[in-house]
Order: structure tokens, then sequence, then C-alpha cells
């Protein structure tokens, strides 16, 4: 389908050049508004900080994964302005993906960083929550671990040690040893008095009162 006239209405009608003149005008009037709201809406983002959204969403994860506390605000409440900064933060990247992409780099760092955060949040909450619900009867007792069967021609017989108490046999090829080496020592008379001499007299022992 091809443009419509300007001439003529949404029915048909011929427009007379009045009503073609203030329809040309309402026309540029919202091309420009509409460049007037885009760039109200650039400079709104430009003032949000983008740590302050995620701070925001900590917060409110926080508050909803709290295994301490319940949550003051309902459920529906989080989720809502949950939603509503998400779409803030993703209106936020889209502007300085455009502008500047350097800074968007560094907000998606900061973005994947938020969303490791609140997973490990998550599984502690979870976990915590698992865990009350638990029963202690319904924990299984760890079972003994099994010893295998070995049959008894597989087990290995003790080896002959030999005892420490046993002397080691005689080899009969070893010689015996013989004269030790050198002249034999000077013995003489005169050795045997001066022993008798030096030994003190004998006492009677019948003769003492």
């Amino acid at each position: 389908m091809g443009r419509r006239s300007i001439n003529t209405t949404k029915s048909g009608k011929y427009m007379n050049p009045t009503d073609q003149a203030r329809k040309e005008a309402r026309k540029r009037e919202l091309k420009k508004n509409k460049k007037q709201r885009q760039m109200v809406r650039a400079a709104v983002l430009k003032g949000k900080d983008p740590q302050q959204l995620i701070s925001d969403l900590q917060r409110i994860d926080e508050m909803e994964y709290n295994v301490d506390n319940p949550p003051v605000l309902s459920e529906k409440v989080l989720r809502d302005k949950r939603k509503k900064l998400r779409e803030t933060w993703d209106r936020v990247l889209r502007l300085y993906q455009k502008e500047d992409p350097e800074h968007f780099s560094d907000l998606k760092k900061m973005e994947l960083e938020y969303e490791d955060k609140r997973n490990t949040l998550i599984k502690y909450y979870e976990s915590v929550k698992f865990a009350q619900q638990v029963e202690i009867d319904q924990i299984p007792l760890p079972s003994a671990p099994s010893t295998p069967q070995v049959a008894p021609s597989l087990i290995p017989l003790p080896v002959d040690v030999p005892s420490i108490l046993k002397k080691p046999p005689l080899d009969p090829s070893a010689k015996a040893p013989g004269v030790p080496p050198g002249p034999p020592p000077e013995l003489s008379d005169d050795d045997d008095d001066e022993e008798e001499e030096n030994e003190p007299p004998a006492t009677n022992v019948e003769n003492v009162p």
C-alpha cells in the first residue's frame, strides 16, 4: 500500500487548503516534540548513576533472599521495583552503547559481577530453606565399605624370614686364626720374686682374740 495523500482524509474526502496547512504544521510539531523528548530522555539517563542502580538491585535481592528475616515488602512490590530498575539499567546500557562504547564495556562487566553475586545469594538461600525442611530421620546414615571376598588360594603365604636368635652356620672353608705375628714376650724369674715380695703377709685367723 502506498502513502495516503495529504489532500484527503481517512475516509477519502477532499480537504480544503486550510486544513491541509494545519495538518502539515501539526506533523512538523510532533516531529519536533519527538526529538525534544528523546533529548530529554537521554539527558535523564546520563544523569543516572549506574553504580547506584546496581546498589538498589542488590538491596532488593538481599531483602528478598534473606534467610534470617522475612522481607518487609511483599513479593509483588519487590518484583515491580526490580522490573523498573532493570528497565532503567537496560536503557542506560543502550545509550552508552551508541555514544560511549568504552564505558559500555565497563557497565557490562559490572552487570556480570552483579549477576554472579545474585546467583550465589539465591543458591545459598535455597540450600538453607531446603535444609530447614529436611528432618533428621530422613538423612541416610553412611554405609560401611564392603570388604572384597578373596579366595583362599589367592592369599599369599608368608616368606621364610631368618631368625635373629639363631647363629649363622659356620663356613667350613673359613680358616682358623693362626699365631699372632711378632716375637713372644720375654719372661724371667725376677718377675716371680717381685710378685712374692709385694704380697702382704698372711695372718693366722685362729690366734686373733
